[in-house]
């Protein structure tokens, strides 16, 4: 009996032994967090990782057509390096992406002091400035094209009325008003995206160091620079580096607004990679979007550096360990200039402060001193009804700015087409700016059998529906495998899955096209869909990373005490309480969906399959755009967008809060 009964001791003893060198290995969650992670591995290596392959490779071929052509080494980059209009195009996009992110974080900044100042009402001046952020790309450029176009625009006859101008100025025609224009549209439609996680993060700083500082005699500039940035220090470096690495990749607004031109004084790298393409060169076209991969691996490190360690909890290395490592040596260049800039800033800063307190200590000399309470009381009083003056004043010129060109597509969307055309000669205000009569004629003409709109709508609405429950679920399983299990390799694809985030769609797109050409998937809705949900997955999973750090572990905790396995805990207990954070994700995901153009403009050819981005954009590329129907097909394609957000606004800024903004 004993001889029998040993038997199944040594059988389990030499099953469990391979387990558990495999928990020492790959960790001891290994199992649950491979199966977490499973879908969202799939697609971002089939979808992103294998195309970026074989962009790398094409490089350095002589490629042509679908199929990839012989291997000619350096080539493509020695000629594209002697090519100056690829030297022009990396310049324009510097001075675009840099004008452009510096005037967004100065204007989002004042923004969100204003906002953060209000009392009553904030919720709805942030909803009204954030609608040009949730408009779409195509909507913008046919609002804007349209405001300030020289025969049909708003902008010329109002500027003529007021006698700034004789003759109307064609600012996206003009080579030297073009980079102006193009930057203030990306300005208009950025200044939201900054604000809003500005106001998020001011209101995650505790109100107890201000009044702790006004009591020490802290002017409210002292306190801004050595309370609200250092409190917004995290806040500010993500989202300016998001904002320069998207505005720097960015395609679709700059080529509806000018199409490069003109003169080729707003044809960004990204246009000239797609006209290379388009003409032919798809190895030269991969190599002048390779050739910017560099410059974005800095800001992807650096950015990633901060986020990861922020979001999965993990500690990063101090800043003599870090000045040691590679990326240290790397980028001293940068962080050198950026002491330099700061130590000059704080220079300047004192001479300022030195003279304005002089000032100020000179006028209150010839004021009559006085220490009664009540005088006191009444000056304080009388300054804050001037500061709150001057801020009432700022925001009504910021609404303004970011509202106009919603009135500018409402009242022409109404408008005769004898009343569009003639409105470069109108001779009152009120012409120009109130339809006479107002009519539904353009909408008649928009939805009428010659326009395929309708069609153009029920394609974005089946992919926009089907796109986000594919990202919702898969990113949410695959952030938490990131975040809560552990297992060896989760920062590296965590690292992995932000590059993705940020990797440019003009250098996947053309490596994308030939797969999909040759597997059947262009032309298709499935490819759309396959490809959105794909590149919705590493915003969506970086999210739900941050969201779940600000879960508690002793709630998983207890359900484990209680019997619930992985599986269990992360459906009964942590899935419930991301709810904020999945509904942003949904949102997101639709809204990008609704949006896009590039990889619908490059997948798909066929009028009945288009979405209305890329059917919009067909109209408004030309000599002769029909301004009353694009302005209502505008509308009717922003109504659902603004709809929507109004609806699940609290639970966007709830999960961006949480996720984005977690610092």
């Amino acid at each position: 009996m004993e001889l029998t009964s040993s038997r199944p001791v040594v059988s389990t003893q030499t099953t469990v032994k391979p387990t558990r060198q495999w928990r020492h290995i790959l960790g001891p969650d290994w199992k649950e967090a491979y199966l977490f992670l499973l879908p969202a591995a799939l697609l971002l290596g089939t979808i992103i990782a294998y195309p970026f392959l074989r962009a790398v490779y094409i490089g350095f071929t002589r490629t042509t057509s679908l199929d990839i052509g012989p291997w000619v080494g350096l080539l493509n980059y020695q000629n594209l390096y002697k090519d100056p209009f690829f030297w022009d195009s990396v310049r324009i996009s510097l001075t675009y992406t840099i004008s452009a992110v510096v005037l967004k974080f100065f204007v989002g900044m004042i923004a969100a002091l204003l906002l953060h100042r209000l009392t009553r009402f904030s919720a709805v001046f942030t909803a009204l400035i954030m609608l040009p952020w949730i408009m779409p790309e195509v909507v913008r450029a046919i609002t804007w094209k349209g405001l300030l176009d020289p025969i049909y625009g708003l902008v010329n006859p109002l500027l003529k009325q007021l006698g700034l101008i004789e003759q109307s100025i064609p600012f996206f025609g003009t080579p030297a008003l073009a980079m102006p224009s193009v930057v203030l549209v990306n300005l208009w439609a950025g200044v939201p995206f900054f604000t809003l996680l500005l106001v998020a993060g001011l209101k995650a700083i505790d109100k107890e160091q201000y009044e702790a500082a006004a009591i020490d005699g802290a002017s409210a500039w002292r306190q801004f620079l050595h309370i609200t940035l250092p409190g917004l220090q995290y806040v500010i470096l993500v989202e300016t580096l998001l904002s320069f690495i998207w505005t720097f990749n960015g395609f679709t607004q700059v080529f509806l607004l000018t199409g490069g031109g003109p003169l080729g004084a707003t044809k960004i790298y990204t246009i000239f990679a797609i006209e290379a393409a388009r003409s032919f060169r798809i190895g030269t076209a991969v190599a002048a979007a390779l050739s910017m991969v560099p410059l974005l691996a800095i800001l992807i490190i650096i950015l990633g550096r901060n986020v990861l360690a922020t979001q999965t909890g993990r500690a990063s290395e101090s800043t003599a360990e870090e000045n040691r490592t590679v990326f240290g040596w790397l980028t001293w260049p940068l962080r050198a200039l950026f002491g330099l800039v700061m130590m000059l800033f704080w220079a300047l800063n004192g001479a300022v402060e030195w003279v304005i307190e002089g000032i100020g200590a000179a006028i209150s000399r010839t004021r009559p001193h006085s220490t009664d309470p009540h005088v006191l009381k009444m000056r304080a009083r009388a300054m804050q009804q001037r500061v709150n003056i001057f801020a009432g004043i700022a925001l009504g010129l910021l609404l303004l700015f970011e509202l106009f060109p919603f009135f500018f597509v409402f009242i022409t969307s109404f408008k005769t087409e004898a009343q569009v055309v003639g409105s470069a000669k109108a001779e009152s205000l009120r012409a120009l700016y109130y339809p006479d009569p107002w009519t539904l004629e353009q909408y008649q003409k928009l939805l009428g059998p010659t326009r395929n709109f309708l069609i153009w709508m029920r394609n974005s609405f089946v992919v926009s529906m089907v796109t986000p429950l594919i990202s919702t679920i898969v990113a949410a399983l695959a952030a938490y495998s990131l975040v809560r299990l552990n297992w060896k390799g989760s920062r590296v694809f965590s690292s992995a899955v932000f590059s993705a985030y940020l990797m440019p769609g003009v250098l996947l797109v053309i490596s994308i096209y030939q797969i999909f050409a040759k597997l059947g998937l262009t032309n298709s809705l499935y490819g759309l869909m396959l490809a959105y949900a794909t590149f919705a997955l590493p915003f969506a999973i970086w999210l739900m990373m941050g969201y779940y750090a600000s879960i508690p572990k002793e709630l998983e905790e207890a359900g484990m005490i209680d019997g619930c396995n992985r599986f269990q805990v992360f459906w009964r207990i942590v899935l419930p309480l991301t709810k904020p954070a999945l509904m942003a994700i949904f949102l997101f995901g639709i809204t990008n969906a609704w949006n896009e153009y590039l990889f619908a403009y490059v997948l798909v050819s066929k009028q009945t399959l288009m979405t209305l981005p890329v059917g919009l954009g067909m109209m408004i590329i030309g000599d002769v755009q029909p301004w009353g129907e694009l302005t209502a097909a505008s509308l009717l394609m922003a109504i659902p967008i603004f709809i929507l957000y109004s609806v699940g606004q609290r639970f966007m800024v709830a999960g961006l809060t949480a996720g984005a903004v977690k610092g």
